[in-house]
């Protein structure tokens, strides 16, 4: 019909056009549900292992559906714009869904291992971060099979997600450093790390480089030592990542010791009115980063434990005088 219609008169070819992707977008709306339900309930008859082999073969109808929505769009209809695009976000949705069924057991498998990063041992121990990066690199023989677009998409997806686990403990403040030789150790494992995993990815072919200035970025704030400095890459860090935050800045510094509160508002200040521009419009989800990164305690900037401090004050506060007569403490 696409072929045959426009040799009648291009404008009946137009009107086919539009009708057959009309219908295109009613079939990809019942493809979507589906899929969905055969990814949650596949049947007892398929063995656990084949879930992989079942989300790529989906996965793997996306890219010739999306060419024909791209082709019958082509022919100019002035109403086929909204329905090229009801067509391209059905497919997506199908896309993520299979990725999250592909990708799942990885992440599973890797939480222990980012479990165990930016603690006393990781600054001795390489062993769970050489894991990580063998089980991503064993993951990915088994997507030899995907088609180019959703396997960019995927690698692209598990890139932002691998660097989002690798950065969350490190906001977690679970290391602080009490020196400036400590700072330079953990420094330097991070700026190795971060070469580790941009090499991975880059071998890989994921198709978000913007991801690999993150660790870095969070590095030079633990390296640098002057405040004005400081401001700078925290504007450079809010200029690449615009869904930072000052609790994510302020994560950092407490790991890296500071506790300077002149210093350390100076540093805040600089992401003070982005945090006020909050309710515009959010990054789309594939550019999201430090959004997806709550931190779930306040940076400490005192050495010491507050509410330990104030239980003892209490209790100094009522224990009798040592000069008052025994009768008056009764």
């Amino acid at each position: 019909h696409v072929d045959r219609a426009p040799q009648i008169t291009p404008e009946f070819g137009m009107e086919m056009a539009q009708s057959l992707l009309g219908v295109l977008v009613a079939f990809l709306h019942s493809f979507q549900r589906k899929v969905e339900r055969f990814l949650e309930a596949p049947g007892e008859a398929t063995p656990p292992d084949g879930a992989t082999g079942r989300a790529i073969a989906l996965v793997n109808c996306c890219p010739p559906f999306r060419a024909f929505a791209e082709r019958l769009a082509q022919f100019g209809h002035p109403e086929g714009e909204e329905p090229r695009r009801q067509a391209h976000a059905t497919l997506d949705k199908v896309t993520r869904l299979c990725n999250h069924v592909l990708t799942q057991r990885l992440f599973e498998d890797l939480k222990p291992y980012f479990n165990k990063l930016m603690k006393r041992k990781w600054l001795t121990s390489s062993d769970a971060f050489d894991t990580i990066v063998m089980l991503i690199t064993s993951f990915t023989q088994k997507l030899r099979s995907l088609r180019p677009e959703p396997y960019q998409v995927l690698v692209s997806e598990m890139h932002r997600r691998v660097l989002i686990e690798y950065v969350r403990p490190l906001l977690q403040a679970r290391l602080v450093c009490t020196s400036a030789k400590m700072r330079a150790r953990v420094a330097a494992r991070l700026g190795d790390e971060a070469r580790q995993l941009r090499e991975l990815f880059g071998r890989l072919d994921s198709a978000s480089p913007w991801l690999d200035s993150v660790v870095p970025r969070l590095r030079e704030l633990l390296v640098l030592e002057d405040t004005a400095a400081l401001q700078m890459e925290v504007g450079v860090l809010v200029r690449d990542f615009p869904d930072v935050r000052r609790k994510h800045v302020a994560a950092v510094l407490d790991v890296r010791g500071l506790r300077s509160q002149a210093a350390r508002q100076e540093i805040l200040g600089v992401v003070k009115d982005l945090e006020q521009g909050e309710g515009e419009p959010g990054l789309p989800r594939e550019r999201a980063f430090f959004s997806e990164l709550a931190v779930t305690r306040e940076a400490r900037c005192l050495p010491f434990d507050l509410q330990r401090l104030a239980r003892l004050s209490r209790l100094r506060l009522r224990r009798p005088h040592p000069e008052r007569p025994a009768e008056a403490r009764l």
